[in-house]
């Protein structure tokens, strides 16, 4: 089966190389158990299945508002995420 690459960005790439240098482990099946254990995650799940429907039934607006909905809570969650490590930061 051919394959075609895929990029993923620069700092993923470097962690995932490093990861299978210490754990001696192909870079390959590492992100072959990451995509495994991601698709079995209840956020991609419920985006997976509401993209069924929406491609189903033709309404691909609903789509686009659970995706932008879903983008949103990503950002906030990196924000707070950041904060927290910013305040840690400052008090250690």
């Amino acid at each position: 089966m051919p394959t075609q690459p895929i990029r993923v960005p620069e700092p993923v790439h470097a962690e995932v190389q490093a990861a299978s240098r210490l754990l001696g482990t192909p870079a390959s099946e590492l992100m072959r158990a990451a995509w495994e254990a991601y698709r079995e995650s209840p956020e991609f799940r419920e985006t997976f299945a509401h993209a069924q429907k929406a491609f189903a039934t033709g309404d691909l607006s609903a789509l686009t508002e659970h995706l932008a909905e879903r983008q949103t809570d990503r950002v906030s969650r990196r924000a707070a995420r950041t904060r927290r490590r910013r305040d840690e930061a400052d008090r250690g």
